[in-house]
């Protein structure tokens, strides 16, 4: 038996032990940077198993934090996640209810209104959260502070190129620049956003992780990152994101709808103006994370296709600073 075959026959034990019965098919279903998951099916039903394989240098327990994401929201009624139905510890296993349906590619007012509205469902239910023990989001941003921080740590990580230092010469640095002389006095000595403001935020939430099932309802999905942050990261993460392609009226709708959620945070759409830059040129950064030094080596550099998939990500990266200098949110 090779190790492949011994891995896959291991695998089968747990996902059996997990679902009480013989697994009769175990077959890959997505494949994300951080997990997979796999549709797996008995005698008697089909489920989900999703696999957290550990990364290096990452401390984070993600298994841990979908598991208590998925149990708490479900146990306030959001039907809208699917069910947390087992966990192995040890092989880093999920077993969960299996969402037949289709990832949302292009969206209607009315998926937005069903998105804007289970964030805000989430942000409500944050306040009888308090003392269940959830930590941080994944990258949480409480301050301006952060938010820079963040940014110039992944500046630091930018593979050494011509055409990326380019890049961050004649667009990025100026933007990050102009970005940072607004909110000069933050960074001069902000405090943390308060707690009584903060929410529990669906991290990396958009339609790139929703399941459009056949009777037309959405399904979110991914909740690896779970956990306090500022409600305005949430939203400008989620007008942003470039896999949503929001047009004007779209973003518009979401801003109004999610700080109607947060009644109490009279600064929301003051500080989402002032903050909204730092994470559009954040979000230029994490679009070049694949030309970083620490996942690239030498040898990849001379690909015949890497200039080509570098250009294309710078571009992605310029149209996304585009948006430091520009708020369509208002």
């Amino acid at each position: 038996m090779t190790p492949s075959d011994e891995a896959n026959q291991t695998l089968m034990e747990a996902a059996s032990r997990l679902a009480g019965e013989a697994v009769v098919t175990l077959v890959p279903a997505g494949v994300g940077a951080n997990s997979h998951v796999l549709r797996l099916t008995t005698p008697s039903r089909t489920l989900g198993l999703k696999c957290y394989p550990h990364r290096p240098g990452d401390p984070r327990d993600r298994l841990d934090v979908e598991w208590r994401a998925l149990r708490f929201l479900r146990g306030i009624g959001l039907e809208a996640v699917p069910e947390a139905l087992g966990r192995d510890d040890q092989s880093r296993l999920l077993l969960m209810e299996w969402i037949e349906g289709q990832l949302v590619s292009t969206h209607s007012p009315a998926d937005i209104d069903a998105a804007a509205g289970f964030i805000a469902d989430v942000f409500q239910a944050s306040t009888t959260a308090r003392t269940i023990g959830f930590t941080l989001a994944s990258e949480a941003c409480l301050s301006a502070i952060e938010i820079n921080r963040q940014i110039e740590a992944r500046l630091a990580e930018v593979a050494s190129h011509p055409m990326l230092q380019a890049f961050l010469h004649n667009i990025f640095r100026p933007a990050f620049a102009a970005a940072r002389s607004r909110i000069a006095a933050e960074l001069g000595g902000g405090r943390d956003l308060p707690i009584p403001l903060r929410r529990l935020i669906p991290a990396d939430f958009g339609f790139h992780n929703t399941l459009r099932q056949s009777d037309g309802r959405l399904r979110f999905v991914d909740f690896d990152y779970f956990g306090w942050d500022d409600p305005v990261k949430m939203t400008a993460d989620f007008v942003l994101h470039p896999a949503m392609s929001l047009g004007a009226a779209d973003k518009r709708f979401l801003v109004a709808r999610l700080a109607a959620a947060v009644p109490e945070d009279t600064a929301f759409l003051d500080r989402l103006a002032a903050h909204k830059p730092l994470y559009a040129l954040r979000w230029a950064l994490i679009l070049l994370n694949p030309f970083r030094h620490d996942r690239i080596n030498a040898a990849a550099q001379h690909e015949p296709r890497y200039e080509q998939r570098l250009r294309l990500q710078i571009e992605k990266a310029e149209r996304m600073c585009a948006h430091s200098l520009n708020d369509d949110t208002n």
